[in-house]
This record gives structure tokens, C-alpha cells and sequence, in this order.
């Protein structure tokens, strides 16, 4: 347990999503300790030529960074990964290039973080959840935590039901060798499956601990919005060549909630849906001013 609270950084990697980030960004502003941003800006992870972030320009006007609290990056990386794991490193910043003279009167010291906040343009954070996670972390530490995320389709009011888990916090040391994701071998998978092996060591065998949903969850809108949206998704997702060519047409464009085992690449990811109503969904998405084909 240490004395003072911990200090999470949040890391963004963004590759359009303009509609949905502001409602992210929105939701942990005043959460963190401290927020990045690096963007292909007009090229997509691959290289590809694709339309400008509007994004960008709302954090230079100051509209969506209105205490100027936000690096933002922007570079020409092919690899979303490694594109992450560069945004940590300027954040963090070296102990060498942290000790400088002091320069003015306003310069102040660089604290570097304890830990960074993986965060994707379409997730959402709830008031609160932070200083849950800070709370939780303190009396837990670990190298790297997974949360728990609520999914929603086609637009907030349908819900996956089931939460899936991606890894939502790293130590500042540590970085990320593919996406949001750690292979773990097979014999330390069946080491963690061993009734009775105490906590701790089942996360050693794993790499990785999960943080109860009491704790904190976050809300992921992987698949809501207008179909320019979803056409735009597919076309970039790593797994494109596993989407049906009829799915967009068949699946989300006549979606109904009773349908099953719907996700794009792999089917039982989502299992079921439920549909629920506008008030039963966190402030930070239902009072928001979305765009057409979000909310309902």
C-alpha cells in the first residue's frame, strides 16, 4: 500500500472514431492524472490513405481539451502496438530525459506515472470508476489488469450480454506486444486452471489479473453507430478476411435482439443481446449529444 493515490495516464491510439471519442475522452477527463493521444491523423494502421480526424482539430481548438491537459501525437506508424507502446514511452519520458536544469520559473518537474490507462475512442468510463480502479490497485498490485467491458450494438440501447475483458491498465514499465491482448502459453493456462492455487499465483501463470466488475467496468461501443461507421470498422479490422461479405446487409443492418451469435469475426463472441431503455444507460452516454444513429 503506498501513501499516495496512484497516478494513472491515460494512452489513446486512434484511427477515426471522431463521433465516439469525445464522449470517451469526456468521460475520464477529469479522472486521470494525465492524457495522450497518438494518431495516424490521415493514414490508417496498414499505411492507407483515410480521411482526417476530425478529432485532431477539436483538441487543437481546445473544444474537446478545454484545460490543455492532452499531448497529442501524431506519426505515420504501421502498428497499432507499437504505436501504443511509443505513446508510453513519451508520457513516462526516461529518468535521463526527465533530469533537466530548470529553465524558468514555470517549469515544472515531470512525475511520471504509476500506471497507464489503455483506452479506446469508443469506450466510456463511468464517474467514479477511476478512483475505484486507483483504490483497488493500491491494495492489489499487479503489472497488468484486465477490466471488464459492456458491449453494445448497433446503437447504446442494445446491449451483448456478458462482459469480455481486455487489458485496461499496465504498469508505467511495462509495454504491450500485440494490441490489447498476451499470448499465454498452454502449460501456464493449465497451471491457472488448478483448483485451490491462491490468486496470486494464478495471475504470475496468466500474466494478468482481472478487476471484478463490482470494481469497475467500462462501457465499449465496438459496433454502435451509423453504417458509414461499421463500413469504415470493417474495412480496417485486423480480421477482415474472416467478416462473411454479407454480413453488414445481413446481420447489422436487419439486427434484431433476438438473434444469436452475431459478432463479425467470430460469432460467439456475442453471444445474445437485450435491448434496454435510454435511463438505464450511465450519464456519460445518455446525456450526451450524439449523432444520428447512436442512441436509438
Amino acid at each position: 500500500m503506498t501513501s499516495d493515490p496512484v497516478r494513472i495516464h491515460a494512452i489513446y491510439a486512434v484511427a477515426g472514431d471522431e463521433d465516439l471519442f469525445p464522449a470517451s475522452l469526456g468521460s475520464i477527463y477529469d479522472q486521470v492524472d494525465g492524457i495522450t493521444v497518438i494518431t495516424g491523423y490521415d493514414t490508417d494502421w496498414s499505411g492507407a490513405a483515410r480521411r482526417s480526424d476530425r478529432m485532431v482539430d477539436g483538441l487543437l481548438r481546445g473544444d474537446l481539451d478545454p484545460d490543455r491537459r492532452v499531448q497529442l501525437l501524431i506519426e505515420r506508424e504501421t502498428n497499432e502496438a507499437r504505436s501504443r507502446n511509443r505513446a508510453m514511452d513519451f508520457a513516462a519520458g526516461s529518468a535521463s530525459s526527465r533530469r533537466v536544469r530548470q529553465q524558468s520559473k514555470r517549469d515544472r518537474p515531470l512525475t511520471p506515472p504509476d500506471y497507464f490507462l489503455i483506452i479506446d475512442a469508443d469506450e466510456v468510463y463511468e464517474a467514479g470508476s477511476i478512483d475505484r480502479l486507483r483504490a483497488y490497485m493500491d491494495q492489489h498490485r499487479r503489472a497488468i489488469y484486465r477490466v471488464g467491458a459492456r458491449r453494445y450494438f448497433k446503437h447504446w440501447t442494445y446491449r451483448v450480454t456478458g462482459l469480455e475483458y481486455s487489458i485496461s491498465l499496465v504498469r508505467a514499465d511495462v509495454r504491450l506486444p500485440y494490441l490489447r491482448r498476451l499470448v499465454v502459453p498452454t502449460p501456464r493456462r493449465a497451471v491457472a486452471k488448478i483448483p485451490g492455487l491462491p490468486g496470486r499465483l494464478r495471475d504470475a501463470a496468466l500474466g494478468y489479473h482481472d478487476v471484478p466488475p463490482d470494481v469497475a467496468v467500462f462501457h465499449h461501443g465496438s459496433y454502435v453507430g451509423p453504417r458509414r461507421r461499421i463500413s469504415d470498422k470493417l474495412a480496417s479490422f485486423g480480421h477482415a478476411h474472416e467478416v462473411a461479405p454479407d454480413w453488414i446487409d445481413r446481420v447489422w443492418e436487419d439486427f434484431d435482439p433476438a438473434m444469436r451469435d452475431f459478432n463479425p469475426a467470430y460469432p460467439s463472441v456475442f453471444p445474445a443481446c437485450e435491448q434496454i431503455v435510454t435511463s438505464d444507460l450511465p450519464a456519460e452516454i445518455r446525456d450526451h449529444k450524439w449523432p444520428v444513429g447512436y442512441l436509438s
